[in-house]
């Protein structure tokens, strides 16, 4: 208990100062900070956010004694050392002190994309198949307007990192008295990518309802605490019950009048052939991610990336990356709110979001 009190404290300490970064953001405003990560106190970025801890992170890229950031005009305090070492953001060597996050310039990410563009080329090929049976599957059940978002968000967005935790390819997320604050993997990266999207997801026991989102949509999830309850009351009734909900959510397409569910409801089940056939793809995207790739030599300058580290910053460009080939050969169309964000209109979130059952 003395620990964390003492770690707050230091935030708390933190947060009374203030310095002017106005150069510095206009410096990194394209770098996108990517945190696959399990979050306890305080999520990296919000270490990051305070004071000017993000230009000491970018000053110690390569490393620095204290004399040498107070000589390059950077100002700091001892506490922010102290929080930004305890966070595991930065470590020390004897007097040099380093940055623990990858930050990658504009020519080491297009050094980075260029290759992992190359492996989602090598990938495509191998999981077209069974994307086109899943794709089959949809259309029968009235599904087809979800198939961007099953296949990104569940498959490769959801599955594939499931199946690397279950094997151990990549490294367990805890937050434990050694790493309080977070644990995972957590980098800059610049240039920012014209398109990128992600998953957020609920859990009810064993019901997990997913939302694909991304930036450049118009449309989005109003309340999340509603969604939440959304999935709550299906998960008790089989259909939405609750007043509040059903005016929350009523001209999203979620559900008709009568409260039924018009989203994807599947079982994580081999019985079930939407999962059967997601599975077969996420297993062959991983099994690509292990045998095909060499990890010897990419992220080579960052020497304290364990493999798995770099499978996930390797693999989160490669899922974009397949996104991208499948749309430029036609094999997959962005739903409206992502392809034609201001053409969207309220009820197209519903082909965002689906739930799952384990």
């Amino acid at each position: 208990m003395k620990k964390i009190i003492l770690l707050i404290a230091i935030i708390c300490l933190i947060g009374k100062q203030s310095y002017s970064q106005t150069t510095f953001k206009e410096k990194i405003k394209n770098f996108d900070d990517i945190c696959f990560c399990n979050v306890g106190l305080a999520h990296p970025k919000n270490i990051l956010k305070l004071d000017n801890n993000m230009e000491l992170l970018f000053a110690l890229k390569t490393g620095k004694t204290l004399r040498e950031i107070g000589k390059s005009g950077i100002k700091y305090t001892d506490s922010q050392i102290k929080l930004l070492l305890l966070s595991g953001l930065i470590e020390k060597k004897d007097s040099i002190y380093k940055a623990k996050v990858p930050i990658l310039s504009t020519i080491e990410t297009v050094q980075l994309r260029e290759a992992t563009k190359k492996m989602a080329k090598d990938i495509v090929p191998l999981i077209l198949d069974d994307y086109k049976l899943l794709t089959k599957t949809l259309i029968s059940q009235g599904l087809e307007k979800n198939t961007f978002s099953i296949f990104f968000a569940y498959v490769l967005d959801g599955l594939v990192w499931t199946i690397l935790e279950n094997n151990k390819d990549i490294e367990e997320t805890n937050i434990t008295s050694d790493k309080p604050f977070w644990d995972g993997t957590f980098w800059m990266i610049e240039p920012k990518r014209n398109f990128k999207c992600g998953t957020n997801s609920l859990s009810s026991g064993d019901y997990t309802i997913n939302v694909n989102w991304s930036d450049v949509s118009i449309i989005s999830v109003s309340n999340y605490d509603l969604l939440g309850e959304f999935l709550n009351d299906f998960k008790e009734n089989g259909k939405i019950t609750k007043a509040e909900i059903l005016k929350e959510f009523e001209n999203n397409g979620l559900f008709n009048k009568n409260g039924e569910l018009q989203i994807p409801v599947f079982k994580a089940d081999s019985t079930d052939i939407i999962y059967s056939q997601s599975e077969n793809i996420a297993k062959k995207v991983v099994a690509y991610l292990i045998n095909k790739i060499d990890y010897t030599t990419l992220l080579s300058d960052f020497s304290g990336l364990s493999k798995g580290q770099k499978i996930t910053i390797i693999y989160h460009e490669i899922m974009w990356d397949i996104i991208s080939v499948m749309e430029e050969n036609g094999q997959i169309k962005k739903p409206v709110a992502f392809g034609k964000p201001k053409e969207a209109k309220p009820q197209d979130l519903k082909d965002l979001i689906f739930i799952v059952k384990d």
